[in-house]
């Protein structure tokens, strides 16, 4: 006995040592904040005011989550995200205080047939437009503050993704996407309240590639489940050299909103890498609302420069030209400007990442 409890033991180490290198768990976050400036900003008494205050997630929100993939063999892996957002300068949880918030799910990953995975995640815009944006739907400065939805989140959903050489497809159903909406998703008897159904692609040829989404929303309540709100989004980049260009374009239809229902948002931009740890970025973002004049355009320059490959330093700043008593400001519809008025913001700010 005393002779094979050696080798009866290094048969185990190597067992677990193989376990080991086909499992892993990894630790990882965002830590973005700046300080923030905005005129024409209302005060208590509704007049226009400057405005200075410390700002988290600027051009990536701030987050930690953890990874984990486990190798099941034949080409067959098991997977699982849990990513908390938070607001940085108060150490609150953002995402209503969701302890992971931005994403939890948990699937299996195919070599051969691509990704299944179930729980809350982003749509699919985010998905596979996101890299189309000049400024990365950056919480303040970029598409998202013309319309946050591009990088909506979902509950309840089961998403599909397959990558089969330059084609990535993917597919997202949602049997409710706001489970903290009472009686707002997977309610008994009626599917289609807050359902979320949506399906895209992105390709990509060499230097140049485009991709194009579906998104429909269903209302959040009974007497609103058959009404739905529909995107239908595209967009292209083509390198050149060291500069991206971009074009996007997404047009909205919606029931659920009384104003601003049919909306068309097109953006154009630009990013320069001078060097390899230096780049400007320059874009235009534009929503033209098909019942009103009120049609906002906002122009967005930012410079971000490399300190190493985990930290960096950025100055972004922000013109917003309202029309006709639109109300977007720097950082969306928040109510951060006066119906009307246009809005100068400029963030400075630093970013590390673990």
């Amino acid at each position: 006995m005393k002779k094979y409890l050696p080798i009866a033991g290094a048969m185990l180490a190597a067992a677990v040592t193989h376990a080991h290198a086909q499992s892993s768990v990894t630790l990882y976050g965002v830590a973005d904040i700046g300080i923030e400036y905005l005129n024409h900003v209302p005060d208590a008494t509704r007049q226009s005011s400057n405005l200075f205050r410390m700002t988290s997630g600027n051009i990536a929100g701030s987050r930690w989550g953890m990874r984990g993939v486990e190798d099941l063999g034949g080409g067959l892996k098991g997977v699982f995200v849990l990513e908390g957002g938070m607001v940085l300068d108060t150490g609150m949880a953002s995402q209503g205080g969701r302890l992971f918030g931005r994403k939890a799910y948990v699937g299996l990953d195919s070599n051969a047939f691509g990704q299944f995975t179930m729980g809350r995640h982003h749509n699919l815009m985010f998905d596979l437009i996101i890299t189309y944006d000049p400024m990365y739907f950056a919480p303040k400065y970029s598409a998202f503050s013309h319309d946050p939805w591009l990088a909506g989140r979902v509950d309840n959903a089961a998403k599909y993704t397959g990558k089969f050489g330059g084609l990535t497809i993917s597919g997202l159903y949602s049997f409710g996407v706001d489970s903290t909406v009472a009686n707002g998703s997977e309610v008994p008897g009626n599917s289609r309240v807050g359902r979320d159904m949506s399906a895209g692609f992105s390709y990509q040829a060499g230097k140049f590639r485009f991709g194009g989404v579906y998104d429909q929303l269903n209302g959040n309540s009974a007497s609103k489940a058959s009404l739905t709100e529909r995107r239908y989004v595209g967009a292209a980049a083509v390198d050149v050299g060291p500069v991206t260009a971009y074009l996007g374009y997404r047009r909205l239809v919606s029931q659920l909103v009384t104003t601003m229902s049919r909306t068309d948002l097109m953006w154009a931009g630009a990013n320069w890498n001078l060097a390899p740890n230096f780049a400007l970025t320059g874009a235009v973002y534009k929503t033209n609302d098909r019942t009103s004049a009120r049609d906002p355009i906002s122009f967005v320059v930012s410079a971000d420069y490399r300190l190493s490959k985990r930290t960096d330093a950025y100055v972004t700043a922000s013109y917003t030209k309202n029309k006709s008593g639109s109300a977007l400001s720097a950082n969306g519809y928040d109510g951060s400007v006066l119906p009307g008025e246009n809005q100068i913001g400029a963030v400075i700010g630093m970013r590390h990442s673990f």
